[in-house]
């Protein structure tokens, strides 16, 4: 009885920060949508690049955070599951700590970058204001280490919602203010001002928030986290350290090198289809993503056998949710930027195919990672992001000078193998302490079926007759969205996963037929 329950308190959690999340980022992609749009026409694509290039820059200074958010989220489980009042002061007293000394670098960091801004971003010409410019992004990141620390218990205690409601309506006043200063006055200084602006309101109302929820960690003390428990947290951050390493090189690096060896343009027209991939992306990671404490609950209180048996259930909705929606990017990106943007706007056929590729193997990692961050295991390998991080930027600078800018993305996938390959012995050794030879032998055979699938779709978009943009994009639409769904529930009918997740929407649906009728 006490397991249902816990299982029935971890599945509502789960459920309810997926809804708002769902709801959030709908909100909030349609918003990124149109101010995208008003944002082409009114500034063009060359300032495009620059916010594309300006914000990976940034997200590499995150590097200075070496982690500990991940780290402390581990540490926060276990206190707040006991109640455990003091220890969790203690975690955020120390958390606040640390996160001034990030502060302090990523500005002085920040700040150290500016003078080489010219070198950074190549065919530059026309850029007015460029340093300032820098600066007001500066600004974001700086701000965001110093107010909302603490969100990181809303997080840890599965009340990711809350935040996401905060951030949803910070979002919707950013993209109507921006909006609106650009069809006014199309000045992209005050368009960052705006953002800058709004979204440091919005960073206070967070850590407001925070304080009511828990209103203990708003009392004044000076309580000292034991120097045990501190090591513990060392630990984790020495081996997030590299993580992180990694996800920068992979995730932030791309535009860098782009602008550099490319031009800035590209970053811009790249920017569009990101945009897209980001949208699909936001949507699917915040159902996984609303699992994670509840994943933390599973390893701190299951056995190994019951964490592989709900893993290998969340891992089978990773591959059909990423493999179905990386093969409708495929077939739709090129179309829908053509009639959204017009086609001068478009990158090569080979971008696009290793952005989707490049996409759908990051999907296969998102259960890999999460179970990993769950379980806190971080320092086991240490040594991949290192690896990863290496290929990833020689491959890409090399690909970047002998083919362009798809050469860029050849580096990516490239890269992306290394993590794809060790993440699940790391997680099947260290989290379910049994062999991994079960998911290579799934996971290739899973490649295998959506590669059939896109190459068959793609055969499909060669022969269709259709020439006119809008309809020709509505019929690839309803057989891209149909027909990989049908063939992969053909192929998984059979799979114990499959039976899993028949069982479960039935017996949503029967909730929801119940309530309905009851009403």
């Amino acid at each position: 009885m006490k397991e249902e329950k816990q299982l029935r308190s971890r599945t509502a959690y789960a459920m309810q920060n997926f809804a708002w999340s769902m709801m959030g980022t709908l909100v909030k992609a349609l918003l990124a949508f149109a101010s995208q749009t008003v944002f082409i026409y009114t500034l063009g694509s060359v300032y495009l690049g620059v916010n594309g290039l300006f914000t990976n820059i940034l997200g590499m200074l995150s590097l200075a955070e070496l982690g500990i958010g991940g780290a402390i989220s581990f540490s926060l489980y276990k206190p707040l599951a006991e109640h455990d009042t003091k220890k969790i002061r203690q975690i955020i007293n120390f958390y606040r700590s640390a996160y001034r000394m990030v502060t302090a670098s990523v500005t002085v960091v920040g700040v150290a970058i500016i003078p080489f801004l010219n070198v950074i971003i190549k065919d530059a010409d026309g850029i007015e204001h460029i340093r300032l410019i820098y600066s007001i992004y500066l600004f974001n990141t700086v701000t965001s280490y110093l107010l909302t620390y603490k969100t990181t218990l809303l997080s840890a205690d599965q009340r990711e919602y809350i935040i996401t409601n905060i951030n949803t309506v910070i979002q919707v006043a950013t993209s109507v203010l921006q909006i609106t200063v650009l069809l006014i006055y199309k000045n992209f200084i005050v368009y960052l001002l705006i953002g800058a602006l709004v979204q440091f309101v919005g960073k206070t109302v967070q850590n407001y928030a925070t304080g009511r929820y828990y209103p203990y960690i708003r009392e004044k003390n000076n309580e000292q986290l034991p120097e045990a428990d501190k090591k513990i947290i060392y630990t984790k951050i020495k081996g997030m350290m590299v993580h992180k390493l990694g996800d920068v090189a992979i995730n932030q690096t791309d535009s860098i090198i782009t602008s550099a060896f490319v031009n800035i343009t590209s970053v811009g027209l790249v920017s569009n289809f990101t945009l897209i991939i980001n949208f699909v992306n936001s949507m699917i990671s915040s159902f996984f993503s609303a699992a994670v404490a509840g994943l933390g609950n599973i390893v701190a209180t299951e056995t190994p056998e019951k964490r592989r048996a709900i893993y290998k259930k969340y891992d089978y909705l990773a591959f059909v949710f990423y493999g179905w929606s990386a093969i409708c990017l495929y077939c739709l990106l090129a179309p829908f930027v053509t009639i959204w943007i017009g086609p001068q706007m478009l990158v090569d056929k080979a971008t696009i195919v290793l952005l989707c590729v490049n996409y759908y193997f990051a999907g296969l990692r998102v259960p890999l990672g999460n179970i990993k961050s769950a379980a806190g295991i971080y320092e086991q390998d240490w040594w991949c992001p290192i690896v990863q991080s290496v290929i990833n930027i020689v491959v890409s600078v090399v690909g970047a000078i002998m083919w362009g800018l798809k050469g860029v993305y050849v580096g990516t996938l490239v890269s992306s193998l290394v993590p794809n390959l060790v993440r699940p012995y790391m997680v099947y050794k260290y989290v379910f302490f049994t062999s991994s030879k079960e998911y290579y032998q799934s996971y290739v055979k899973r490649v295998c079926l959506i590669f059939l699938i896109a190459v068959g779709m793609e055969l499909f978009i060669q022969k269709l007759p259709v020439q006119n943009d809008i309809i020709r994009f509505i019929v690839i639409f309803v057989v891209a969205v149909i027909m990989p769904a049908a063939i992969l529930v053909f192929a998984t009918k059979n799979s114990e996963e499959f039976a899993y997740v028949k069982t479960m929407l039935q017996k949503a649906a029967a909730k929801i037929k119940s309530k309905v009728f009851a009403k």
